[in-house]
């Protein structure tokens, strides 16, 4: 029955060159996609700690996840570390899990402090401080603080690059029905765990 109504709706048509379809000449070309180099970020642990200090005093947030994010401003809209590489500082409190949810971005952890594991497709990692751990991409993962210590973890991923192509996916919590293509228009938020998902 969808199919056959799907038949009798026009299907909307495009024969000319359309707003978003520019062409350029070469030197056109080669004068907007140089782009300006990024200047060398320096961020001091006093700074990121205190604000992971401040994460720490409340109640996990709508992402289930106490995190902060070290961008450089040169990297304009991509919004990395470096234009290609984010980098996040996570904290977790003892007792506390990171409920399970897998990316389309790579991710590689390094403990900076406290222990736990992350379960990654189902096997556990045992972690404590100056250890790491890659986690591919699309892969499930969470992960658990334990010990009497907040666990601090040093997160590298690809997302700038994902997003940039337009290819980044995110399923949190996991669940085919919470996949979120991460553009937007595609979806309200990365996450269905947030009140800006609805």
């Amino acid at each position: 029955m969808a199919n056959e109504k799907e038949r009798q709706e026009p299907t909307p048509s495009v024969r000319e060159t359309n707003e978003v379809g520019a062409i350029l000449t070469a030197d056109d070309y080669f004068k907007v996609v140089r782009k300006t180099n990024t200047r060398p970020a320096f961020w001091k642990w006093k700074d990121v700690k205190g604000t992971l200090d401040r994460l720490a005093e409340d109640p996990i947030r709508e992402a289930e996840r106490r995190f902060c994010t070290l961008v450089n401003s040169d990297t304009e809209e991509l919004t990395g570390a470096s234009p290609y590489i984010f980098i996040g500082i996570q904290l977790i409190h003892p007792g506390e899990l990171v409920p399970k949810h897998r990316h389309n971005s790579v991710a590689i952890y390094h403990i900076l402090q406290g222990k736990g594991y992350s379960a990654v497709e189902g096997v556990k990692y045992h972690w404590e401080k100056g250890d790491t751990l890659t986690c591919p991409a699309w892969a499930y993962h969470e992960h658990m603080a334990e010990g009497d210590e907040d666990t601090i973890m040093y997160v590298v991923q690809d997302m700038p690059m994902l997003t940039a192509g337009r290819m980044l996916f995110w399923e949190e919590p996991a669940g085919q029905e919470n996949i979120r293509h991460a553009v937007s228009g595609a979806s309200p938020s990365w996450s269905v765990t947030r009140k800006d998902a609805k």
